[in-house]
């Protein structure tokens, strides 16, 4: 078997339980993986979103939009032991996966992984339903904007928080320089980075580095914070992250 990865060195910002199937992935390229998690998350309890699923099946459909939005709203409806009955949306296939493992069925799924798609092409589809989307307290804008354009009745539940990981600060110090990549899965783990890292590493990080953002989200924070060398794959999930940095190596451009 081919090692396009072997004697390289990646860092993973990722959350922990999120960073496992990157690193599996990546070690089963050939490279070593620094772990240094530069964020974590943690429920949010309180009325109001305690009120808005109690009430859930006044909704007709529910809009999912990442892995965490899944095994938030699982554990958090498993605490309260309601069962949902209502129509799934899933912004794509990862998150499709993860209802799908925690006993949800899916209904809809756009062609194309990202916000603008799932709104037109479900709203091509379904009309004059109520909407609940379930998220993060910094969920993107992109859905809310375009369902208000519409004039689409919805409510947002936001159910996590992302808090910036401070335990991984010295080791993120320590390691920088060490490795030959860093892969970024998110706006706040690039927000984070650049927090957490001393400034004279990070103008040698942003002059010198290879990166690697999930999509051109993550990669437009990267070149909006100066970073020159940003690699991102046309289709967002980890598998293209691996597979665009292999790319990149077997071209011989590191």
């Amino acid at each position: 078997m081919s090692l396009p990865l072997k004697g390289k060195k990646v860092m993973v910002t990722r959350e922990a339980r999120q960073a496992l199937p990157l690193i599996h992935l990546l070690e089963g390229y050939g490279a070593s993986c620094e772990r240094v998690p530069l964020l974590r998350f943690e429920t949010i309890y309180d009325d109001v979103n305690r009120s808005q699923l109690t009430n859930i099946a006044s909704f007709d459909w529910l809009f999912f939009t990442s892995v965490n939005t899944v095994r938030f709203f699982h554990q958090y409806l498993t605490t309260l032991g309601i069962q949902v009955k209502n129509n799934i949306a899933a912004v794509g296939e990862k998150t499709a996966m993860s209802l799908n493992e925690y006993g949800y069925a899916v209904d809809f799924q756009p062609s194309k992984y990202n916000g603008k798609a799932m709104v037109e092409e479900f709203l091509h589809r379904n009309s004059n339903k109520r909407i609940a989307i379930i998220c993060g307290e910094n969920a993107r804008r992109e859905i809310p904007e375009l369902l208000e354009e519409a004039g689409v009745s919805f409510e947002k539940i936001v159910i996590y928080r992302t808090i910036k990981n401070e335990q991984s600060k010295s080791l993120l110090n320590q390691k920088v320089l060490e490795v030959d990549a860093i892969f970024f899965t998110s706006p706040s783990t690039v927000e984070a980075f650049q927090q957490f890292l001393a400034p004279d590493l990070y103008e040698q990080t942003t002059n010198n580095m290879v990166t690697v953002a999930i999509g051109d989200t993550t990669a437009n924070a990267l070149c909006e914070r100066s970073f020159s060398h940003i690699l991102y794959p046309e289709t967002f999930t980890v598998e293209n992250m691996v597979e665009v940095y292999s790319d990149y190596i077997r071209k011989g451009d590191a």
